[in-house]
This record gives C-alpha cells, structure tokens and sequence, in this order.
C-alpha cells in the first residue's frame, strides 16, 4: 500500500513542490506567506479534523438517531479518531517524499466518499468501517496542512487561523447539529448532507496545499534539518523528541476535561442544553481570541506565552474544581478554552521552528491525537462507575502540570546543542 501511495502522491518534481492539477481548483500559486493562502488552508484542514472537532456530537448522534447505545456509539467515533492518528503518522513520515497538494485532495476525496456512504449504511458494522476509513481521509489531509503551515516565515499567524477555525467549527457544529438532527425528518442524515457540502468544499480547495512549498530560505534557518535528513531523524533529534512529548501530554489533559465536560458541568447543576450551549459558545469566543496570537507573534517569544497559556488552563481546571455552580463552569470552560486557543498554536510554532519541512509538526499532531484519546481512558479510572467527575478534573491538572516539564527542558538542550555545534 505504501508503494502505491508513493507513486500517487509523490512530488512532481525532486527538490521542490510545484503543486498538484488533481482537484478542479489550483490554488498552489497562491502566496504561502498571504492571508489568502493560510485562512484557505485553516479551513480545510479543520474539516478535515471533523471527527475529532464533532466528537461530542457525534457520539450524541450514535447513541439517540441511530440507537447504538453509548457503548457502541463510544466505539464507532473512536474508529474515525484510529483512522486519523493513523494516516497523520503515515503522512509525517513522508513529507519530504509527497507532494501536500496531492494528499490534501485525496484525503478529502476518501472523506467525501466513505462519509457519503453513511448516509445508505447505518448499522454498527459498516459504520465503523466507514467511519475509519473517512477518518484516514481527513488525517492525510490535516497532517499535510499541519506539514504545510511550517513552511510559511509567521508560523503564528498561520497556527493562530488554522486553531480558530478548530475552534469556531466545533462550537458552532455543537449548537447547530444536534438541533438539526432533532427537528428534521432526516434524523442523522440532516447532519451528514452538512458535514458533505463542507466536506466538498474543503476538497476543492485543497489544493492550497501546494502553495506551501520547500524553501532554501526556510531550510536555511535549521540547517540540521537539511535535505539529506530523513523525516525519522528530525523526529528524534531531542528537542523534536521533547516537544512532541509535550504536545501528547497536553493532549491527555484537555482530552480528560473534553471527554467529561458534559459530567463536569452536570456536577454544577447544568442540564445537557445549557451544557452544549456554554461549550459552543466558549469554542467560538475562544477560536476569535486565537486571532489574538497574530498580534502578539513572536514579540516575546513562543515559550512564554506558551507556558502563560498553560498555567491559564490550570487555573480554569482549579476553578471547576472549587466552584462547583453554574457561574464557576461557565468561568472555568471560557478561561480553559481560551487558553487552549493561545497554546495550541505556539505550541504547533515551536515545532515549526525546530523543523521548517513540516514533519515535526505532523508527527506532533499524531501524538496529540494519541494524547487526546488516553486522557479520557485514564481520567476513567478515577471517574469510576459512581461517576466522580471530579477525577477528570484531577487528572487534567497532573497531566497539565507534566507537559510544562519537556517544554521548559526544549530551550536548554536547543541551547546546549547550539554550543556543541560551534
């Protein structure tokens, strides 16, 4: 299989990407370092993260309209979370090898396919089939966005777009979807025809991809990242190795509180409505003050606001903890995402730096999606069969505290290397 992807997605030419002719629309003259370029490929790269970005109302919609329980509803979204940690791993191991352009429509066409199928097949077997299959679609595309985004000279302004549209979407699919699934005849397939005219969009501009090119000049600002460095040995140089930890940790904590908001907020004596409602609203408000990153930039380096950020979602995860009313989770969700929307994107900056080629970010993604799904699990035990939501919450604050140890570390050792080398 491997083989054949080569050949198919493979660079049109050796040193650099020329962009592919594969889809209707060729945006890859566009230019990398624009607005245009970058919100294009946000967008699409976001749609591409659907089964992550809609988890929670995917679950809802497996369970209530397709009556598969939440244990089976549970296993379903997880094939689609498999297929994507699946195809991101793959792609960041080719970046170099492929054209991005290539893989961003692929991916969105296998999306669009198997999520089209859904719509005809609704029991448990061909669900999960078709969800993982759709899901690897969306992991070739945003893995190949992530990769692409690296090769633009303000990697916070490209992360901060790409990090409000993974923001926007889900608070506004939270409060739209299960509305519209609830109040027409289509049921479930309400909201799939919606997720399919994204989607169709989304692959036609994929090909956005291609305008995020490999530059000498870019290149030449880590030149131990060279051409003649396979994609496995930027991975494991030690400040790569660390921020991809890191990235995987922090993923586990807000995994934990993603996976149990519904609970947490249930605790403060919400019901479901006003929950989801709070939880779309916090995503959008917090995907708007992602736009806040392209302001601040690197004015005063990536770490700083990176660990600022950090200690923000400690705080909101404290005030969950001790202020357990409506007032103290509505506080405590809008300070957490917000301050998920800050991190995110200097963390995604600080593997842009450390690698221009797009592949440290790409495998960052993988292990912030493996992050993603062991929070839940691990903040399971502590929940436990009594529903002790307050588990999560402890969880999410040991995990959080974690990530900061390998992101502080990244400085000294880049520092120590630098030294080494001269």
């Amino acid at each position: 299989m491997i083989g054949w992807l080569d050949r198919l997605l493979a660079h049109p030419h050796r040193q650099a990407e020329a962009g592919a002719r594969a889809s209707a629309l060729d945006l890859s003259r566009f230019d990398a370092d624009g607005w245009t370029a970058q919100i294009l490929a946000g967008f699409v790269g976001s749609i591409a993260l659907s089964p992550l970005m809609l988890l929670p109302v995917l679950v809802y919609a497996y369970d209530v309209h397709l009556g598969f329980g939440p244990d089976t509803a549970g296993w379903v979204a997880s094939a689609a979370l498999i297929g994507l940690a699946a195809a991101t791993v793959l792609v960041s191991f080719r970046t170099k090898h492929w054209s991005l352009a290539r893989v961003s429509v692929f991916g969105m066409a296998m999306m669009l396919v198997f999520t089209a199928l859904t719509l005809f097949l609704h029991d448990s077997t061909s669900m999960f089939t078709l969800t993982l299959l759709a899901g690897f679609g969306g992991g070739l595309t945003q893995a190949a966005i992530a990769a692409a985004l690296s090769r633009t000279r303000q990697a916070e302004r490209a992360f901060a777009i790409f990090t409000c549209f993974q923001f926007v979407y889900p608070g506004l699919g939270a409060y739209f979807f299960p509305r519209l699934m609830d109040s027409s005849a289509q049921g479930f397939n309400a909201m799939q025809y919606g997720q399919l005219l994204l989607i169709a969009a989304a692959m036609l501009i994929a090909s956005v991809a291609g305008a995020f090119r490999l530059r000498s000049d870019l290149k030449d600002l880590d030149p131990a990242s060279g051409s003649e460095q396979m994609e496995w040995a930027l991975i494991l140089r030690a400040p790569a190795a660390l921020s991809i930890v890191g990235i995987m940790i922090y993923g586990a904590s807000n995994g934990s509180v993603w996976a149990y908001s519904e609970g947490i907020g249930r605790l403060a004596g919400l019901d479901i409505l006003a929950i989801g409602d709070i939880i779309a609203y916090a995503n959008v408000i917090a995907g708007i003050c992602a736009l806040g990153v392209i302001w601040l930039g690197n004015r005063v380096g990536h770490f700083i606001p990176l660990i600022g950020g950090i200690f923000g979602q400690l705080l909101s995860v404290y005030i969950m903890l001790a202020f357990q009313t409506p007032a103290g989770y509505i506080w405590g969700t809008m300070i957490f995402t917000i301050s998920w929307a800050i991190v995110f994107p200097y963390f995604l900056s600080i593997q842009s730096d450390l690698d221009h080629s797009g592949t440290v970010v790409a495998f960052g993604q993988f292990t912030n999606l493996v992050g993603t799904a062991v929070g839940p699990a691990l903040a399971a035990v502590f929940v436990g069969e009594e529903g002790d939501f307050t588990g999560a919450i402890w969880i999410a604050i040991a995990m959080t505290v974690l990530a900061l140890i390998p992101m502080i570390l990244i400085p000294a050792v880049t520092r120590r290397a630098r030294t080494a080398e001269a």
